[in-house]
């Protein structure tokens, strides 16, 4: 079951990252991206559910749609406002067909991090139950799963709140939880992926599913999450005060 799981999503996501690449090359907008990571992870949750029905799979969807659908809007809103320098910056490196690189080193890349990242949800909808321990974990998953999201939602108002102002262009927004931590939305995030991979504790060899969020962590901490921000900046007097501050994403108190 679990392997035909993994199959079943792994064609899924070639054939839509596929489309949303086409529709990235007709608007030449490599960028967009980052409009189809969050629906991406919906995608394969709903399709478990399909093939696995169960009340626990069904949560399991329900959580990652609600994750997907906030992340997607606040995403697509804010590609509406502007470009996403990152993959103007990568594409500027390429030699050879750029938008063949772009289908293999973002699309398919993004696709297959989505399948490596949705691990737990797998094991979890496709378990062998270890009964004692199911709603335990279910319930604990949904804690950790509400604290981070709520976490990621606020962090990323505020922000949004921040850049939409014009009176604070150029400045470094340090205020609310952001004070806390230079990355807030991102520890939301990783939080409450921990949590969906406690569900899939009541399962068999459940520990597996904590391939997905230590996928996610690594990914935001060393390649394409955090480095980038802090290399736009590291040339900013400003920014180099907050960071001397500032917890880079645990958040703390700031350092006096």
């Amino acid at each position: 079951m679990i392997a035909r799981l993994l199959l079943v999503n792994a064609v899924a996501l070639l054939v839509y990252m596929s489309i949303w690449f086409l529709v990235a090359r007709s608007r030449n907008r490599l960028d967009l991206v980052d409009a189809a990571w969050g629906s991406g992870f919906a995608l394969v949750a709903w399709l478990v559910v399909l093939q696995k029905p169960s009340g626990h799979s069904l949560l399991l969807a329900v959580l990652v749609t609600i994750w997907s659908a906030r992340l997607t809007y606040h995403i697509a809103e804010r590609l509406r406002r502007r470009h996403d320098p990152r993959y103007e910056l990568m594409g500027s490196k390429w030699k050879g067909n750029y938008w063949l690189r772009a289908y293999g080193l973002v699309y398919m890349l993004q696709g297959f991090i989505v399948w490596v990242i949705t691990i737990p949800i797998v094991l979890a909808g496709g378990r062998q139950d270890l009964p004692s321990a199911t709603a335990f974990f279910a319930v604990a998953g949904t804690i950790i799963w509400i604290l981070g999201f709520v976490f990621e939602a606020i962090a990323d108002k505020q922000l949004r709140d921040f850049v939409i102002n014009k009176a604070n262009k150029g400045r470094v927004m340090d205020k609310g939880l952001w004070a806390w931590s230079r990355h807030p939305n991102y520890f939301g995030e990783l939080v409450l992926w921990y949590g969906i991979a406690v569900f899939g504790f009541s399962a068999a060899y459940g520990y597996l599913g904590l391939i997905g969020p230590i996928a996610l962590s690594a990914i935001i901490i060393l390649v394409s999450g955090i480095p980038p921000i802090e290399t736009r900046k590291k040339d900013d007097p400003e920014y180099q005060k907050y960071v001397r501050k500032t917890s880079v994403l645990i958040p703390m108190p700031p350092r006096s």
